[in-house]
């Protein structure tokens, strides 16, 4: 697989722009597509509709990697309450479209295998890949809203350097979600230790993507078979970075309303709110991704808990901290760094918009960030082969 570099304006919409960019990154569609489309899309709605018809058009003509991602990308941004001519949920419809369309890439792929990790009332989606000598095993999930498909380009890069390799969904993710019902915690050790435990795996490496550079070290702080972090970015404080984008002023208010929630003001905020699409959006995303979140209160609140401000002394393991300079969460580069008062080691990259990885996730260039991350656990296991 060869990714593409670059990161591009096919929008004006950062948010769009950021999704489009995505799909240029892993070569789903070309710049000029991407483009037509940036062009063509003017606001949520047509976003979906434009998908959708491309998505359909893709899959009848058996581009299914196209057409899971063309679904995937018109699912993300559509409101956890609409629904479709029938009346059934408008997400859940385009979501098992995605999934008809990924399974028929990847279900019978000789390149991994894909098994149904028990877990509470449901499982554990998992892709995995073994190796005859592997080097080490690295286990990867992703994180606030993902499904695990959209990572399995990165599945046979590390395959191919000689890694036993399972990516996973957990908890508020993907499957485990949207077909077991089964809502996200700050406590992941749960879904690492479970697919640990089935595969009886030990000495991995974690890689937390997104969200998961906050779910990865939280689930490594509970479980010493896992000996290396990864933080695929840094999380060091969710709610933090989001209030900080707000301005001195608002945040504080934000402050004193998340601890008075009943407040007048809370009433007045969430007319506004939703008033407008995209809080709209985050805001029902919430509502569908966490446990108990009702109201945007009860959001704010929620996304507190996942921060590595207390978990990060805990940590004992050897740890990789990941950001991009244009990154929201790349204020608290050195305090994450710095608060790893008692890893084994710490090792930092601060990616550039010169290298076109500077945005989160390092989309704009994801060769480079999987080099980096390859290079740093073959420094940390000396490239010795490890058992399972």
């Amino acid at each position: 697989m060869k990714f593409n570099v670059g990161f591009y304006d096919f929008s004006t919409d950062a948010g769009m722009n950021y999704q489009l960019n995505r799909l240029y990154s892993t070569g789903v569609m070309s710049r000029e597509e991407l483009y037509e489309i940036g062009r063509k899309a003017a606001d949520f709605d047509s976003w979906i509709r434009l998908f959708s018809q491309i998505a359909e058009k893709a899959e009848a003509a058996g581009e299914y990697k196209k057409a899971a991602s063309c679904y995937r990308a018109a699912q993300f941004y559509t409101l956890s309450d609409a629904r479709d001519a029938s009346g059934a949920s408008l997400k859940k419809v385009l979501y098992e479209k995605c999934m008809a369309n990924y399974d028929r890439c990847y279900k019978d792929s000789r390149l991994m295998n894909y098994v149904r990790v028990p877990f509470q009332n449901g499982y554990l989606p998992v892709y995995y890949a073994v190796c005859e000598k592997p080097k080490g095993t690295i286990v990867l999930h992703g994180g606030y809203d993902s499904f695990i498909q959209e990572f399995l380009d990165f599945l046979p890069f590390f395959s191919s350097m000689g890694y036993d390799v399972y990516f996973f969904e957990g908890c508020g993710q993907g499957e485990v979600l949207m077909r077991c019902g089964i809502r996200m915690t700050p406590e992941w050790e749960h879904c690492t230790s479970a697919v640990l435990d089935h595969f009886g795996l030990d000495d991995v490496t974690l890689i937390g993507v997104s969200l998961g550079g906050y779910l990865a070290p939280r689930a490594a702080v509970y479980d010493q078979r896992i000996r290396r972090v990864v933080m695929f970015d840094l999380i060091y404080d969710f709610y933090g970075a989001i209030t900080h984008k707000m301005g001195p002023w608002k945040a504080k208010l934000f402050d004193y309303m998340t601890a008075h929630p009943k407040s007048f003001l809370w009433k007045w905020l969430e007319k506004k709110l939703d008033e407008n699409y995209f809080t709209r959006w985050l805001l029902g995303q919430g509502r569908i991704i966490y446990e108990n979140v009702s109201s945007a209160c009860d959001y704010f609140n929620c996304i507190k808990q996942y921060n590595t401000r207390t978990i990060s002394p805990l940590l004992k393991q050897d740890v990789l901290v990941l950001a991009g300079s244009e990154d929201l969460y790349t204020i608290y580069y050195e305090d994450q760094l710095k608060a790893l008062t008692n890893a084994r080691s710490v090792t930092g990259r601060l990616f550039t918009k010169e290298e076109c990885a500077g945005h989160h996730c390092q989309i704009g260039n994801l060769q480079l960030v999987l080099d980096t991350i390859t290079e740093w656990i073959e420094a940390k296991t000396d490239g010795e082969e490890t058992g399972s």
